[in-house]
This record gives C-alpha cells, structure tokens and sequence, in this order.
C-alpha cells in the first residue's frame, strides 16, 4: 500500500472520529438539557401542589372563621350572619375584626375577589390563624408565605334546600359567604387561588338571631 494511499485512510479515519464526537457532544448537551427541564417542570409541579394545599389550608381556617366551631380568643363569629353583613366593609377595607370582609358590590362592578389586595402587608385580606389561633405548618415544605382568604357577603338568590325560592322582599333578604383564598409555594411567585361558598342557616351559640 503506498505511503499516499495509507494517508488519505488516515485522514478519512479521523474525519470520521470527529463526526462521531460531534454527534456524541449533541447527544450529551440534549440529554442535560432535557434532564434539567424536566428537574425544572418536576419542580414546579411540586410547588404548584404546595401551593394548592395551602389555599385550602385557609378554605378551611375561613370555614372555621365563618361557621365555627372556633375556641380562639379572636373569633367573631357573631359578625356573619345571614341577615344582618353591616360589619362587612365596601373594598374590603376593614381593619381589626372587620378585616378581611368585604361588602356587597353593586350590580354591574367587579367582584371584590377580583381586586382585592392579597400581599402580605395589607390589611384587606386575612392571614391564616389570625382569627383562629391556628399557625400554618413549616418545614422542608415551607411556603413563601402564609396563604391568606377574604369573605364576601353576596346576596342569596335561593334557599339552601332544593327547589325552594327566597322571597324577593328587602326584609327577607340573605347572604351567603363566598370566600376566596390563595396560597402560595415555595416560591412567592406559586400561587394558587381557591373559592367557596358557604351559607350559615343560624347564628353562632351566643350570638343575637
């Protein structure tokens, strides 16, 4: 074999190792490019489920709130009644027991669940265990911070048994209670918003009819 002939061999030989490194280095940078998305969608998904345990978390402090039963020196369960929302604030703009209330929108504006301020700092919405004495649970699951609700009073448009209607009189008129509550993951940027409704048919032991 001549010497000009093993050379071209040679060099075809190394074209080819520098292809397959190439095609190797590609394979490489993909796989811990995908692996690292998927670490990344697992991750949010973990937060997004931390999230949505904490805004039930405070679906269920809210219920505690509103319906009792509720043993905490702060409770003011005497202030949902169905008949009577005079503690509910317009804007949610409450302060001290009043916090987090907000009154009935008129006809045609926003709901206040659509503007209400849930930051920490503001005094319109409630943070979890303020009226019930419960503190949030922490560990390697902590959340940015702790999950927070507002109460509206809306009008009842029926009774709470099936196939019966409310009167439309102003003097029979009823609320029910929509609650609103967000949580938040490990991050404060996770949030997840939750909402119920909850209808009272009496007032709290101790509380006037």
């Amino acid at each position: 074999m001549s010497r000009h002939r093993l050379a071209r061999q040679r060099g075809f030989s190394l074209i080819v190792v520098l292809l397959i490194l190439v095609v190797a280095t590609v394979l490489g940078v993909a796989a811990a490019q995908l692996s690292l998305v998927n670490e990344r969608s697992a991750r949010n998904d973990r937060d997004t489920e931390i999230a949505f345990q904490a805004a039930e978390a405070a679906l269920i402090d809210a219920e505690s709130d509103v319906l009792g039963p509720n043993g905490s020196a702060r409770q003011r369960l005497c202030l949902f009644s169905r008949h009577d929302v005079t503690a509910f604030v317009a804007g949610c703009g409450g302060a001290g027991e009043q916090q987090g209330l907000c009154a009935p929108g008129e006809p045609g504006t926003e709901p206040a669940w659509m503007t209400a301020d849930f930051s920490a700092d503001d005094a319109r919405s409630v943070a979890y265990g303020t009226f019930t004495g419960r503190s949030y649970p922490s560990g390697d699951a902590a959340t940015a911070r702790a999950p927070r609700y507002i109460v509206e009073a809306v009008r009842s448009r029926g009774g709470w048994q099936a196939d019966v209607l409310q009167s439309a009189s102003a003097q029979a008129t009823s609320y029910v209670f929509r609650v609103t509550a967000i949580g938040f993951g490990m991050r404060d940027q996770t949030q997840v918003v939750l909402q119920t409704n909850l209808y009272k048919p009496a007032s709290s032991p101790g509380c006037p009819s």
